[in-house]
């Protein structure tokens, strides 16, 4: 490591937020930093530096390749550069972190100058990586780049400014070139998207050092905002979502000749409207005129701005001096970075850029209220130390490197005689900077509406949020690092992408609570607790999707929240809120078995998507003995489930005058136990009268035998000329001349007499008689 000059550590020790430790010291030879990008590498929890170097500006070439840098944070103590990973030098001008290849882990795409080619490093893991060209970028002219999904596939994609080869660049007759997009096509190769793009932009935006995607109306489609320092004006375009976009011209940016020149822009919600404004650096109005040399390039001193974006599409030009120009002399500012410095839950933001003299405040932070943005007082109005090694910072980039809660910071020099520096939040009350003790911001205005109020049963379901920490773009690295976080219940489309090990933005939920609020009392390793972790698409974007799971119920509910935790463990939730849970009725018949289904056919044993052979039952409609043998087997045997399904069970000898053996009727001449059986079917040798009877035997009329309830009902059996057949009574007493008996007072077919024992056996004698017929039918 190079060691920083014995005069510069008191200075860089002095009573700014932010200050050096001289224990911590980054390695530099000679080299001139355009860019920075933090990112947690190794997925240690730590996180870790890169840096994109080149000396060119204005001109460029070959000569002017230098090797990228990536240093590895060692455990809060330090940073040691890794080597094996940038060995060949290059015209890197933009560097970005981001899941190419869907692995779960942060690749590195290199954005290369000066007509050179641009690559992707594949994080291989243990310090490795694999290095692919990115196939249309070929002498391309890279300035700036960021990754998003602007298509809408599921994979991170590439917009990229180029500069074109009209060099000198920026000049009255560069002629610049138009921006580029790159598609991912899901295995981390791209293709050109050029055609997506509306056409004669070559010109209105060149020489540009910062491009942004950023949502601007709130539909979760990314838009394209492209800042110029040379000729023309900032431009915007706007995103479908599907890859296409068209020109969106913005009256605060396009057409004012003071607004030429955009050196980068920041977007953020200042206002906290749930809409992103944008501080655009280099633009204000009352422009300066103090000019710098560096590197064979005039810079010449201009204000800063503030858009503030009107809700419709559009944006105000610093409305109500959301940033008096008392505030906002003119500066030779290159970066912006955002931050929740007080805890008041609105973003701050450090400005940094080029000194203008020995004494200038070239890091200011800008303290802000929702209503306009003021310096910090002073001594903090200085954001870092006002020494020469800082003269030169040109961007800035806030993490927690050493897990203290504070925000530190990453300089990139663009001073070949410097090294880039890391600056840590000093613990001082006073002029120190605060923990963090802010959770994440998640816009809620309408998340609840998102999941709707029913959903179906292994039917995909999910929503779009925008969460950040105050910061933009946000990074995985804002996050909580969970070591545990693979030991939970993970369900959805982030569920295998957690190598990095952050706890993400992620929706929480739980099947079947009587109260939402059990929700909140389920600690995170609760098997009944679903966590779905979101997938960021860029600027402060995040998609949640999962498969609602099935507990073994047609109707059920599904309680749910959305949630974050920051990397200072601040965490908040959205919710509860509950759904009603149902089958799909459009899943029954088309031809796949779900889980809640045991059938999906056009079959007589699959009804409602049921299965009903198998349920030991012949008694589903459409069930027979040759489609569904295991339920309608004729066993053979009378009284048994299967008999409606099988008459030769129960044969009767009269086909004509027999019934169906268990449909529950003893028909005349029926051979059927279960129908004709007299303890259960009634047949008592008695036809009642009132309609009652189910035994059909006992009431034959026309059989000549007058039988016990037949005398009203049937003249045939009991009529003048009818004879019961017998010569004397039960009674012992001889018929009449008709051969009946006369009945006694109960009907029961003999005289009444005194003596009781006489009546007794002829009772008996009666009911013997009219047994001893049944017996006989049922042989």
């Amino acid at each position: 490591m190079t060691a920083v000059s014995a005069a510069l550590l008191p200075a860089l020790a002095g009573a700014s937020p932010w200050a050096l430790d001289p224990g911590v010291t980054l390695a530099d030879t000679g080299l001139t930093t355009q860019k920075v990008e933090l990112v947690d590498i190794n997925n240690d929890g730590f996180v870790d530096i890169v840096f994109a170097n080149s000396s060119g500006d204005a001109t460029g070439a070959d000569q002017n390749a230098q090797p990228n840098q990536l240093f590895v944070n060692t455990g809060g103590t330090g940073f040691m550069e890794q080597n094996g990973v940038f060995d060949e030098p290059d015209n890197g001008y933009s560097i970005k972190a981001g899941d190419i290849d869907g692995d779960g882990d942060a690749d590195l795409v290199v954005g290369v100058n000066f007509t050179d080619q641009s690559y992707v490093l594949f994080n291989e893991g243990g310090g490795a990586f694999s290095r692919q060209d990115i196939g249309p970028s070929a002498n391309k002219s890279i300035g700036d780049l960021e990754l998003g999904d602007v298509d809408g596939d599921g994979d991170l994609d590439i917009v990229a400014t180029d500069w074109g080869n009209s060099q000198p660049y920026g000049d009255p007759v560069d002629q610049g070139a138009s921006v580029r997009l790159w598609l991912n096509t899901g295995d981390g190769t791209f293709e050109d998207g050029g055609a997506n793009l509306p056409m004669g932009l070559e010109t209105q935006a060149v020489w540009s050092f910062d491009l942004e995607l950023v949502d601007i109306d709130n539909d979760y489609a990314l838009d394209v905002m492209v800042a110029t320092r040379g000729v023309g004006w900032a431009i915007v375009l706007k995103g479908d979502g599907a890859g296409n976009f068209t020109h969106l011209p913005i009256g605060a940016l396009e057409g004012n000749i003071a607004k030429q020149v955009n050196a980068a822009f920041t977007p953020m919600d200042f206002t906290g409207d749930g809409f992103v404004d944008v501080v655009t650096l280099q633009d204000g109005v009352g422009q300066g005129g103090n000019c710098i040399e560096i590197m064979g390039v005039d810079f010449c001193a201009k204000r800063n701005s503030v858009i503030i974006n009107d809700g419709a599409g559009d944006f105000a030009d610093n409305p109500m001096d959301y940033w008096a120009i008392g505030f906002n002399p003119p500066k030779l500012d290159f970066d912006a970075a955002t931050l929740d410095f007080d805890n008041d839950g609105k973003p701050d933001f450090v400005t940094t850029g080029l000194r203008l003299g020995p004494n200038d405040k070239n890091a200011r932070l800008f303290l802000n209220d929702g209503t306009k943005f003021t310096p910090a007082s002073v001594p903090m109005d200085a954001a870092f130390p006002v020494v020469p090694e800082l003269a030169q910072s040109f961007g800035l980039m806030f993490a927690d490197f050493n897990h203290d809660k504070r925000e530190d910071v990453a300089i990139a020099s663009r001073d070949a005689a410097q090294p880039n520096f890391v600056l840590f939040g000093r613990d001082d009350p006073t002029d120190g900077v605060p923990e963090d003790a802010t959770p994440p911001r998640i816009y809620d205005d309408n998340i609840k509406d998102k999941l709707g109020t029913l959903l179906f049963f292994g039917k995909t379901a999910g929503l779009a949020a925008r969460v950040n920490d105050y910061k933009t773009p946000s990074h995985w690295h804002d996050y909580k690092f969970d070591a545990n976080l693979t030991d939970y219940n993970l369900i959805g489309d982030g569920a295998a992408l957690t190598a990095h090990n952050r706890r993400l933005p992620y929706m929480e939920f739980a099947l079947s609570l009587d109260d939402p609020n059990d929700l909140l009392a389920l600690a995170d390793d609760d098997p009944k607790k679903f966590i779905a972790p979101s997938i960021w698409f860029g600027e402060a974007l995040w998609r949640v999707g999962f498969t609602v799971p099935y507990n073994g119920k047609k109707e059920d509910t599904l309680t749910w929240q959305y949630c974050a935790i920051d990397a200072a463990d601040n965490k908040v939730c959205v919710g509860p809120f509950t759904v009603a849970l149902e089958v799909d009725p459009a899943d029954c018949g088309d031809g796949v078995v779900q889980e809640w289904e045991t059938c999906d056919e056009d079959s007589p044993t699959c009804i409602a998507c049921e299965n009903t052979c198998g349920n030991g039952t012949c008694d589903a409609p459409g069930e027979t003995p040759e489609n569904c043998p295991q339920d309608c087997m004729c066993d053979g045997e009378c009284g048994t489930a299967d008999d409606p399904m099988c008459p030769d069970d129960c044969p009767s000898t009269d086909s004509d005058t027999a019934g169906m053996c268990g449909d529950g009727i003893c028909s005349p001449d029926e051979e059927c136990a279960e129908d004709c059986d007299t303890d259960t079917n009634g047949c008592d040798g008695i036809c009642e009268p009132t309609g009652g009877e189910t035994c059909p035997q006992d009431c034959v009329c026309g059989d000549g035998v007058c039988s016990p309830g037949e005398e009203d009902s049937c003249p045939d059996d009991c009529g003048d000329s009818a004879t019961t057949g017998i010569s004397e009574c039960p009674d012992g007493s001889p018929a009449d001349a008709n051969g009946q008996c006369q009945l006694d007072d109960d009907g029961c077919g003999c005289v009444a007499d005194a003596d009781d024992t006489r009546g007794l056996w002829a009772s008996l004698l009666l009911f013997g008689v009219f047994g001893v017929r049944r017996s006989r039918k049922r042989a």
